[in-house]
């Protein structure tokens, strides 16, 4: 046994001096005096109450003796060694997703911090405690602490995220713990099967019910002012056979309360996605959800909503020509680019003083004396040298005189740097006569004959995307192709560059938002409220990790706008952690010890302090009986 304040123990010298004064101090005498036969009966009755009247000086003696050992020890705090009973200890905590089912009131990751705080107090002193905590990656929470208190403070500081999360990614931090100490205490406390070697598994899953939605999605059809929504999708229940109501909603606005449109009951066998199909005729709205009615022990992997971010990015396009081939352009565009399409002759448009408010302009045989601004712009044989604001310059013109056959045309390359090639055939194409064209540095050819672009994409003097055509599509058969097509839905996409290219995640994954021209800046909202400013200075592009399931909602400002776009993306559950199932083998190499620590077991600080008051009183009592005070 050691003390943590030896110098408590002199305390103990309080003992002689008690002693001393028992020796000195005054000793009371017997005397006779005169009795009545009172006084007779009421010294019998005293006799009675007391009848170690002897020995009452002696005990009091030994009481306060006692007491000043007890108080003297209490400040000494003594501290019992026991051998080879301490060690390092090392949790690897699960934090995924299928750690938040519930059953009974608590949750399983609610129950593996529990265990490990039992393990810590059952642990004696000297240990050191230290977690590594899997998420999205595995981490060290906290690292060799010692102090039992704040060790299980920080354990139940944690919480489980909404990711899928991999035990195996935390072997590597375990290994480097087991190299250093053979002799480690290490858990692993996981909802998943796991086979382990060197470690101890605790499985926290107690076979709860889950219920969960797969492989989702739908198609709609105008029907007058309403559309009609077929949906499809699986439905899985993981632990037993199950009759599961599926349910569809809508909402009109993005934010707005659902309406349930139609039902349809799914009989499921245990562990097997069973699809199913949902039909509804609903008003035109802002996302579907799809919803079990049932509940079970995790009811974030029962909804899940889908958006359509072309809704909040209308396109908006203007064509202005006087050329029978623009109705070609005008089904290409509408078909490929989702994108609403007006036409315009050109005598109209040059008398427009204000036409204003469309994404994109397309100018087919025709060059406008200035362009639009804040707009994309595509020229199809429309530069003839007068518009400086284009970048283009006009040189001349390449034509073939003969035109008898296919052999008579210049046959284009394609490039193959760029993107905007993605998808397309690349069969060969006949173009009789185009422009040839001096291009500024910032343009990527998409399309050339021999050094000269045909197409070419780039930014304009006002800053605005650019596409150049430079030959008519009717003097080619590029407008019968497919490729013509594809290349029109690729370049629809590089002049309306979607915000987000996606609105349905799976949590943990990476959401790419694209920096759209003219964008001033780009704030992020997660489902629980947390608002975070994108930097967007000299970026195309920037990620977003999702760490919460629900809607994310993306505000996007322009320069010189007023107004905010809000554009709308959900993050679900993903399917591995609805199933909760892990297997394989996690195992540390190497040869386990046990070459434990000294421990030390404190715990005695209550224990005196309990002793101390009990002397204390039983001392006073005893006293105040025999009247010594």
């Amino acid at each position: 046994m050691s003390f943590y304040f030896p110098l408590g123990l002199l305390g103990l010298l309080g003992i002689p001096v008690l002693i001393l004064i028992y020796i000195i101090k005054s000793k009371y005498t017997e005397q006779t005096i005169a009795s009545t036969y009172l006084w007779d009966l009421s010294e019998r009755f005293l006799k009675k109450r007391k009848p170690i009247s002897k020995l009452t000086g002696i005990l009091t003696l030994i009481l306060q003796i006692l007491a000043v050992i007890a108080i003297s020890l209490l400040i000494a705090h003594p501290v019992f060694v026991v051998r080879n009973s301490a060690n390092d200890i090392y949790f690897i905590l699960d934090g995924s997703a299928s750690m938040n089912m519930q059953q009974g009131g608590s949750t399983r990751f609610e129950k593996a911090q529990d265990r490990i705080n039992k393990i810590i107090d059952g642990s004696l002193g000297g240990s050191s405690y230290t977690l590594i905590f899997v998420r999205d990656t595995a981490d060290v929470a906290f690292e060799a602490v010692t102090d039992k208190e704040q060790a299980k403070a920080n354990v139940n500081g944690l919480s489980a995220g909404w990711g899928a999360g991999e035990c195996a990614s935390a072997m590597s931090l375990a290994q480097n713990y087991f190299d250093a100490n053979n002799s480690a205490l290490i858990y692993l406390l996981t909802d998943k099967p796991y086979d382990t070697v060197n470690m101890t598994l605790i499985d926290v899953s107690t076979g709860e019910q889950n219920y969960a939605l797969v492989d989702y999605d739908y198609t709609m059809s105008n029907n007058g002012e309403k559309v009609v929504v077929n949906g499809t999708g699986k439905v899985i229940s993981y632990q037993k056979d199950a009759s599961i109501t599926v349910e569809l909603s809508y909402a009109v606005t993005p934010g707005g309360a659902t309406v349930k449109a139609a039902e349809t009951v799914v009989s499921v066998k245990a562990g097997e996605p069973t699809e199913f199909t949902i039909k509804a005729e609903t008003p035109r709205f802002a996302y579907l959800q799809y919803g079990i009615a049932e509940n079970d022990a995790l009811g974030e992997d029962n909804i899940v909503v889908l958006y359509d971010e072309a809704k909040a990015q209308a396109r908006q396009v203007l064509i202005v020509s006087d050329s029978e081939e623009s109705v070609y352009i005008k089904n290409a565009i509408s078909g490929a680019g989702k994108a609403s399409v007006e036409m315009m002759d050109t005598a109209t448009y040059k008398k427009g003083e204000s036409i204003s408010g469309y994404g994109l302009y397309v100018f087919n045989g025709y060059s406008p004396e200035t362009l639009p601004k804040n707009a994309a712009i595509w020229l199809i044989d429309a530069v003839d040298g007068s518009n400086k604001e284009t970048g283009i310059t006009f040189r001349d013109y390449a034509e073939k005189q003969d035109t008898t056959g296919p052999g008579s045309y210049f046959t284009p390359r394609y490039s193959k740097s760029t993107p905007l090639v993605k998808g397309l055939l690349q069969r060969e194409v006949a173009v009789r006569k185009y422009a040839v064209y001096g291009l500024p540095r910032n343009f990527t050819t998409v399309m050339s004959v021999d050094i000269d672009p045909i197409v070419a994409v780039g930014l304009n003097a006002n800053n605005d995307r650019e596409v150049v055509f430079s030959f008519r599509i009717g003097d080619s058969n590029f407008g019968m192709m497919e490729d013509f097509l594809i290349l029109v839905r690729n370049l629809m996409n590089y002049s309306f560059p979607s915000v987000i290219d996606e609105t349905s995640y799976y949590c943990g994954e990476v959401m790419e938002v694209n920096v759209v021209p003219g964008c001033e800046n780009i704030v992020v909202t997660a489902p629980s409220g947390k608002s975070t400013t994108l930097d967007t200075l000299d970026k195309a592009m920037c990620e977003v990790q999702l760490n919460e399931t629900g809607t994310y909602v993306i505000s996007v400002r322009l320069t010189g706008s007023e107004e905010e776009t809000k554009l709308y993306a959900f993050a679900s559950v993903p399917e591995a952690e609805s199933r909760s199932e892990g297997g394989g083998a996690l195992y540390l190499s190497g040869t386990k010890d046990s070459n434990y620590s000294d421990g030390f077991y404190d715990d005695l600080l209550a224990f005196f302090i309990l002793i101390a008051l009990f002397l204390l009183a039983d001392w006073g009592v005893y006293c105040y009986e025999q009247h010594q005070l």
